[in-house]
């Protein structure tokens, strides 16, 4: 039988499972989208067993948790979870109905819970078995191998504590199954460690402030465990200026970025020191913190609605890759998103010009989403307007406020900019975004 051809449906698999008795059951599925349908299949498919007793305590959880969080009662799995015990998880879910999701499974009321790799990091789910469809997964680039450390996060959910004296991993037939790759993965050593570490503007900016000279900031980065696993990657080099070619490739991103801030007036190379707008700069825990900092200085945020700094910074904040829809910006959003796209031109070609990769392009489509739900728009609406994913969204919302708010911690420095910065937060900071 060739695994990647029999695919087995998810009905047929929760009923197997079943006989054998290795439920409850997580099954790990590639995309979002399939384990909404897998949870849809089994709850539609009417040879399921039934369990009354199960049902009425899913129904109860359910009705305490939506009297907390009234978001959940006209989602599409609603009824689905209730009636059936099999559910979905994935990061396109708002994070109240995971929670739900995580209660009910902590519970032991779930059968079957359909999620994505993701999962397998960070979320405790007690289940018997897991289950393997895939040897790959689908990420931001398109299809990618399993990893040896994501097959064993996903592998080691298997087994409930306290319940089960061994857990269960299975694999079962799909599109892109390889029973022969598995294997291997499960005997290969974990993953090498990869440093964290990074040259940015930000981390440049404190360090330098700390320290005092670029030679202290050189001797912190090249004892960075970046440096010492790039220096045991090589150790086979045989010349004797490795180390320090190695070091000079470490430091030269810190060295461009310093050339960058320089040339903005956030420090000052000659005196190896940070500049008072570099010192408020560094404490914007932001992403393209640079763009913020210049529009910042243009005035950019001052006088804006507040609709209008929340679709700025989403529009900043957002993957710059990510879709949230085809609604569009008002005239006078695409006003403001103008100056901003003149920021960027002359940022970026500050970076060019340094040695710095460029910052991507504003996302647009999270500016819109951004500006129409700081006007008020309601969920629902927002959520079939721009037609994105509920999890993708309250995740743009959520970033978008929190940005904001470090801004608004700037009340010395930029105070008129602080103070819509903190009204535009707690205007997008509301319910289901959290």
């Amino acid at each position: 039988m060739d695994p990647r051809r029999s695919e087995i449906s998810p009905p047929k698999l929760v009923k197997a499972l079943r006989n054998f008795d290795l439920l409850p059951a997580i099954v790990f599925m590639p995309t979002r989208r399939r384990c909404d349908e897998a949870a849809s299949e089994v709850a539609a498919d009417k040879s399921q067993r039934a369990d009354p007793e199960r049902q009425l305590r899913r129904k109860e959880i359910f009705d305490e948790f939506l009297a907390e969080n009234p978001e959940i009662a006209d989602h599409k799995h609603a009824g689905l979870i209730v009636r059936s015990g099999v559910a979905a998880h994935h990061a396109g879910h708002i994070p109240s109905w995971k929670l739900l999701i995580e209660r009910m499974m902590s519970a032991g009321l779930l059968n079957a819970l359909f999620a994505t790799s993701t999962v397998a990091a960070g979320v405790d789910f007690p289940a018997r078995t897991v289950v393997i469809s895939n040897a790959d997964t689908r990420g931001n680039d398109g299809w990618r191998p399993l990893t040896a450390s994501e097959l064993q996060q996903m592998t080691g959910r298997a087994g409930r504590r306290g319940r089960d004296n061994v857990g269960f991993v299975i694999l079962v037939p799909g599109q892109f199954q390889n029973p022969k790759k598995i294997a291997e993965l499960l005997k290969a050593p974990p993953d090498p460690l990869e440093s964290q570490f990074r040259a940015t503007y930000i981390s440049l900016l404190n360090l330098l402030d700390a320290f005092g000279s670029f030679e202290q900031v050189r001797e912190i980065t090249e004892k960075s465990y970046a440096f010492r696993d790039s220096r045991r990657q090589r150790a086979d080099r045989k010349r004797s200026d490795g180390a320090e070619m190695l070091g000079e490739r470490i430091w030269e991103p810190f060295r461009a970025k310093a050339r960058v801030l320089d040339h903005f007036g956030y420090l000052d190379i000659e005196k190896e020191e940070v500049t008072e707008s570099g010192k408020w700069l560094a404490d914007l825990r932001i992403d393209r913190p640079l763009l913020i900092g210049e529009a910042l200085k243009d005035g950019l945020f001052d006088g804006l609605s507040l609709p209008h700094a929340a679709g700025l910074m989403a529009a900043v904040a957002a993957d710059a890759e990510r879709s949230y829809g085809e609604m569009r910006t008002s005239r006078s959003m695409n006003e403001v998103l103008a100056d901003l796209e003149d920021i960027v031109v002359t940022v970026s070609n500050a970076e060019w010009k340094n040695g710095v990769e460029p910052i991507e392009d504003i996302n647009y489509s999270a500016a819109a989403a951004a500006e129409r739900w700081t006007q008020g728009m309601v969920w629902d609406e927002l959520v079939d307007r721009t037609k994105a994913e509920e999890g993708d969204l309250v995740r743009l919302l959520s970033r978008t406020g929190e940005a904001l708010r470090q801004l608004a911690n700037l009340r010395s420095s930029n105070p008129q900019a602080a103070a819509i910065a903190s009204a535009a937060s707690d205007a997008v900071l509301r319910d289901p975004v959290r």
